[in-house]
């Protein structure tokens, strides 16, 4: 779970001088003024690169003093935003501090439900209190050498159970708490990490809905959407029987269902994922012969007896309906094994 996400900086270092590519390289991308006048940009040169609009290798300063080529830095999706900001901001850094949080889980790769990601989060244990400073939230908490790891160069992070509860505390939404529970387990950390970090914390401000994330965590949930589906779900008495149920007929394995309601015999589909695996860029052969492939699957599914009930994001910003949908499918799958 605990690994670092790597970014493809070549794009980034194509029109730098060779002295200052080279230094950015091994900070992702980022660099500071006094960096580059040591590689023979002047002042005036700086300034210069900062204020083009028109020059590819145009200069933005991400944060006072650091760097990153804005043509680059623009392309990249939020999550890899983040993580070049994170960069910079550890070259500025002057007090000992731990990303974590939301940042923490940008770095180590855990799914997240819509997070917010306007601020930088770090922890520093020497604080007395927390703050927010210059697009940083700094966190003020304990921090026990068992929660840190050290991910690129010098720059520590918590680590993914650690990150998980913080982020399950801070969050306003059960949701949001469960989802990333979910992501870590479904990374590899054991519900003893989980429970162990948990029990540290159990004091701490919004423990109390933490406990509530972790007690509810289950790693064989596939994303995000299948956590907060499951929330509302075990909220309005619809809990599932199963998870990823594997169902077989003659011919071997017909498929898996996200959701399972054994009495009734439902299957529940969350459709927020990658619908019906057509992978980015593919062709319309490519896609027409993976949605056949899925139909084929649900109708092998549905031979078997089983009832479907398929449901996307858009259920799940209104509960009431989604709760409804599912309640029907529960009914008619009751009938028809009456």
């Amino acid at each position: 779970m605990d690994v670092t996400q790597e970014l493809d900086i070549t794009q980034a270092l194509a029109g730098l001088a060779p002295r200052l590519a080279a230094q950015a390289a091994t900070q992702r991308g980022v660099f500071t003024g006094d960096q580059a006048r040591d590689a023979h940009y002047s002042d005036g040169e700086i300034q210069r690169l900062r204020r083009s609009k028109r020059r590819p290798e145009q200069w933005l300063s991400i944060r006072r003093g650091v760097y990153v080529v804005k043509q680059w830095y623009d392309g990249l999706p939020p999550l890899d935003q983040h993580r070049v900001k994170l960069a910079a901001l550890a070259l500025v850094l002057t007090e000992p501090a731990v990303q974590s949080h939301v940042s923490a889980a940008v770095e180590l790769g855990l799914e997240m439900l819509e997070p917010d990601l306007s601020e930088l989060h770090v922890t520093r244990a020497e604080l007395k209190g927390s703050r927010h400073e210059a697009g940083v939230h700094h966190h003020a908490a304990e921090l026990p050498v068992c929660d840190v790891l050290q991910t690129y160069g010098r720059v520590s992070v918590t680590q993914a159970a650690r990150t998980a509860v913080d982020i399950a505390r801070e969050s306003e939404r059960l949701e949001q708490g469960v989802a990333v529970c979910d992501s870590a387990l479904r990374g590899g950390v054991t519900r003893e990490e989980l429970t162990e970090v948990m029990t540290r914390c159990r004091s701490w401000p919004g423990a109390r809905l933490a406990s509530r994330a972790v007690s509810m965590a289950d790693g064989r949930a596939d994303n995000p959407g299948e956590s907060w589906s499951r929330v509302i779900l075990v909220a309005n008495g619809h809990a599932p029987t199963d998870l990823q149920r594997e169902f077989f007929d003659d011919h071997g394995r017909a498929g898996i269902g996200d959701f399972f309601w054994e009495e009734e015999m439902v299957v529940g589909e969350f459709d927020g994922k990658l619908k019906y695996a057509v992978a980015e860029g593919a062709t319309a052969d490519e896609a027409a012969r993976a949605i056949i492939a899925e139909k084929r699957r649900e109708d092998r599914l549905r031979a078997m007896g089983l009832e479907f009930v398929r449901w996307g994001f858009g259920e799940l910003y209104r509960p009431r309906l989604f709760v409804a949908k599912v309640a029907a499918a529960r009914a008619r799958g009751a009938a028809r094994w009456r």
